[in-house]
């Protein structure tokens, strides 16, 4: 009886959070022009995910991803079964608060170039780049800063909470507020960082933003593969790249470094084939690309927990990859790549039924 009633918990929940993707994606056909699919492609996407994963899936996300970028495939992922059912399948989820922390990333990435840090806020404690100190020592450690991001460190999405700031004196520069009420406005767990400048090619895509690639990898046994790579572009006058930002997001090509086509950005935009300052996505070249990947694949092994990772990284005006932050359920850029597991989908797909659903332990 009590595997009976767990069993119907569990399934309470995953419908649950299900019903919340099914909600968002129904919201973002309604903001764009969709294409419907025919009889012959619904009945193909079923057989296919029936074959896999023993049931029939939603087709919205199929539908939406057809419509964004014109490229029909029964491979899409739905992002309601991804997030209830599969990323937590490949990956850990008690294990994602210690290990995303972006406060601890000195001690998992300890070699990697990163944000250099200010201070940060551990759980209430105070640090600067390695040693406690105190709340009026790291208010000291701010008060001049030219320029420095504040984020929180524990489970931000979509850029929320990440701010520019200037102070001078212990006054920020853009609103006159006092240095304090800034820093405690973040409460606990949040990291105060220089501002990383970036390379003039990514520069250029949009200078008042950090361009950052987003990579996605995915481990098999003792070797890393990259799935895709896409360019996040932020909009003119924004600070953050990313999509609710208004942000687009471009696909590179693994082998030669070039953005392949378009942008996509909101659902209600068209493709986009410049940035708001007018350089041409089409063929750009990105610095650094294979350097970018090559530590990717280092640093997924030091992670055994999480076998599919969304990577964030810029490149600096050395030409050095810059870890900004890794994803334990990052978000799949499927209207810019297209389907996001690509030729290792039934292999994913199929190994799910080895593994536990670790979200409901």
């Amino acid at each position: 009886m009590k595997k009976f009633i767990k069993s119907i918990l569990l399934n309470y929940k995953s419908k649950k959070i299900e019903n919340i993707y099914i909600k968002n994606i129904k919201s973002k056909i309604k903001q764009c022009d969709i294409v419907s699919l025919s009889s012959s492609q619904e009945k193909e996407i079923q057989r296919y995910y029936k074959k896999l994963i023993g049931k029939n899936v939603p087709t919205y996300w199929h539908k939406y991803f057809y419509s964004r970028n014109g490229f029909f495939s029964v491979k899409y992922i739905p992002t309601s079964i991804y997030q209830a059912d599969i990323i937590y399948r490949l990956n850990n989820y008690p294990f994602r608060h210690a290990y995303v922390d972006k406060a601890i990333y000195d001690i998992y990435f300890p070699d990697i170039c990163r944000p250099k840090t200010i201070i940060k806020n551990i759980n209430g404690y105070y640090y600067d780049s390695e040693n406690a100190i105190s709340e009026t020592q790291a208010f000291d450690m701010c008060r001049n800063v030219p320029i420095a991001v504040i984020k929180p460190t524990l489970e931000g999405m979509w850029g929320e909470g990440v701010r520019l700031f200037s102070c001078e004196n212990g006054i920020v520069k853009d609103d006159g507020s006092d240095l304090s009420k800034l820093l405690c406005s973040y409460g606990k767990n949040f990291i105060v960082q220089e501002k990383v400048e970036q390379h003039p090619d990514m520069s250029q895509l949009n200078p008042s933003s950090l361009n950052t690639l987003r990579v996605l990898s995915y481990r098999r046994q003792n070797e890393v593969v990259i799935l895709y790579t896409i360019i996040r572009i932020g909009r003119k006058g924004k600070n953050v790249d990313n999509e609710t930002a208004g942000g687009i997001n471009a696909d590179i090509d693994l082998s030669s470094g070039r953005i392949i086509d378009c942008a996509y950005g909101t659902p209600k935009e068209k493709k986009i084939y410049k940035t708001d300052n007018g350089t041409l996505l089409k063929n750009y070249q990105i610095p650094a690309l294979n350097k970018v990947l090559d530590t990717v694949r280092d640093l997924h092994i030091r992670l055994p927990y999480f076998n599919l990772i969304g990577w964030d990284f810029a490149v600096n005006q050395n030409s050095e990859p810059v870890l900004i932050e890794w994803n334990r359920a990052p978000d799949l850029s499927q209207t810019a790549h297209g389907p996001a597991f690509g030729d290792y989908s039934e292999e994913i797909l199929l190994s799910l039924r080895e593994k536990i659903n670790t979200r409901y332990k």
